[in-house]
């Protein structure tokens, strides 16, 4: 079959953004090993870089997933509802508990945009995430899994929140918890806070995508595309053994957070990978293009189920 001009340039645009991804997951294993060898240089830039680097990937592997305008859509549901929830836990207490940021830059109503950005980048990998453990990739969602995929997608990103803010917060004074709290001097209540929160951006995306996603029938996902967003998601975990690695102080602190990440995020990203690999929906085919009249696409379903 000859293939058209169009489909010759969607293809090439396609390992173009492949290469990009893959690149920028280089340069966060880059940083992380720069990190290790000189942590006095890189210590305050690798987090901050990083948290950038999973916001651009997660906008061009959106874009592949979705296109550009359901992306979008992504980001300004979790932005309004992030930002939402944050300034209004800030001045009442309510998700989350009481608290206040330290941290500089530009704030849209006390909350700096860089939470927002994190939200979004790493919010956007744990609802991939949840997609593969739930055997939906390349598939429009349907049924239970409308309600399914963003609940399991809250506890995935909820795991990052676990291991993250005892040291943010209690070591770092990135925010401050102005009540203290029970885990390292996180309140409970902010984790209860963070699924709540996590749940309603997602559940409203997977609402909107329900009606909007339009998948080609031959639009096809190598088994790279969506371990791109594993590895990313288990590299971000993997800061975490480094920072108790090098920590010398709030050694409780430090080694119990990096255990959990362990056991949390660094196993989710491994399990996910080998999801991936044994899946048998790398592609999306659709049952009423499974004909007599289209032996290919018969074939191909036939023999990865």
């Amino acid at each position: 079959m000859t293939r058209s001009v169009s489909d010759l340039n969607t293809q090439k645009l396609e390992k173009i953004f492949s290469i990009v991804n893959w690149s920028l997951i280089g340069v966060m294993v880059l940083l992380n090993i720069l990190w290790l060898l000189e942590p006095k240089i890189f210590g305050n830039i690798v987090m901050m870089i990083t948290v950038v680097i999973i916001f651009v990937l997660a906008l061009l592997h959106g874009y592949r997933r979705y296109g550009i305008k359901n992306i979008a859509v992504f980001f300004a549901i979790t932005a309004v509802v992030s930002n939402t929830f944050e300034a209004v836990s800030i001045r009442t207490g309510f998700p989350f508990g009481n608290y206040y940021y330290t941290m500089s830059g530009p704030r849209i109503f006390s909350v700096p945009v860089m939470v927002i950005v994190a939200y979004f980048g790493m919010g956007y990998l744990s609802w991939t995430l949840s997609l593969i453990f739930n055997r939906q990739l390349g598939k429009k969602l349907k049924g239970l899994q409308v309600f399914l995929v963003p609940f399991v997608a809250s506890f995935i990103m909820v795991m990052w929140d676990v291991v993250m803010d005892p040291i943010a917060a209690t070591i770092k004074k990135t925010w401050i918890w102005e009540n203290g709290g029970n885990y390292f001097g996180v309140p409970i209540s902010n984790y209860f806070g963070w699924f709540f929160v996590v749940y309603v951006f997602l559940q409203l995306f997977t609402i909107y995508i329900y009606k909007f996603d339009k998948i080609k029938s031959d639009t096809y996902y190598k088994n790279s595309f969506w371990t791109q967003c594993s590895i990313t998601y288990g590299i971000v975990g993997f800061t975490y053994i480094i920072q108790t690695v090098l920590s010398n102080s709030n050694k409780e602190i430090y080694t119990a957070t990096g255990l959990i990440s362990v056991f949390t995020m660094i196993f989710i990203a491994f399990l996910s990978v080998i999801s991936v690999m044994n899946s048998n929906e790398i592609r999306y085919v659709e049952e009423k293009l499974v004909t007599p009249d289209n032996e290919a696409v018969k074939s191909f379903a036939t023999t990865r189920n």
